[in-house]
């Protein structure tokens, strides 16, 4: 089985980077405690899979080893788009990425390090913060209510920024937060989404209920930084 999976490795390798020199790694055991522990001990700056789940019912949950990854690794994880529509251009074509933001001041960290891959990528970065809530309701068909809702986000990400040391375009809109940035990045063409995994100690660990959401559903490729 050992020498099958690395023939098997060495000929995809061989595929998939022909012009590029590429170490290649095997282990044997559990996958994702395998990613994590070996991206810790090399010091990795990111961590790129795919994701699986494709179809009307996989497609609701991310791959059980993506998942795990998300939630233990320390480094930046991209993965790749896990529905079946994909939007994005190939990386010589980067243009535009959509950094999804919500008003915890942590999130000046993501800000900054979406800034800095926007700049190694030559991309520009539009911020968007989503207030959740259904704009069919009655409370929100309030408009000086949701006027209220707008501006204290606008208050907090203002300080957000200021932390960050940044001045971007923020789009402030109402909603399910995958949906609307599923349907940003679709409108705005966005070639990449980078959200905030957190910290928070819940059942989903450190990867916020939104962002897996968001990863879900995002028609691009996501960082989860």
């Amino acid at each position: 089985m050992r020498e099958n999976g690395k023939i098997a490795l060495d000929r995809f390798i061989a595929r998939e980077f022909p012009d590029m020199q590429v170490r290649v790694e095997s282990a044997e055991g559990d996958p994702a405690s395998m990613i994590v522990d070996f991206a810790r001990e090399n010091l990795a700056g990111l961590i790129m899979m795919p994701t699986s789940g494709l179809g009307p019912f996989r497609r609701l949950l991310l791959g059980s080893v993506t998942a795990k990854v998300l939630h233990d690794a320390e480094c930046p994880v991209w993965t790749g788009v896990h529905t079946p529509e994909f939007t994005s251009h190939v990386p010589e074509r980067f243009c535009r990425i959509l950094c999804a933001v919500e008003r915890d001041p942590k999130d000046a960290r993501v800000i900054r390090w979406a800034i800095e891959f926007g700049k190694q990528a030559g991309a520009e970065v539009k911020l968007i913060h989503v207030i959740p809530g259904d704009p069919q309701t009655h409370e929100f068909t309030d408009r000086i209510y949701v006027e209220q809702l707008f501006q204290g986000a606008r208050g907090a990400l203002d300080t957000i920024q200021g932390e960050a040391g940044s001045k971007l375009d923020v789009l402030l809109r109402l909603g399910k937060p995958a949906q609307v940035i599923h349907d940003q990045a679709r409108g705005e063409k966005a070639d990449l989404v980078v959200v905030g995994r957190g910290v928070i100690q819940k059942a989903l660990g450190r990867l916020r209920s939104t962002a897996y959401a968001i990863i879900r559903e995002a028609p691009c490729p996501v960082i989860s930084v």
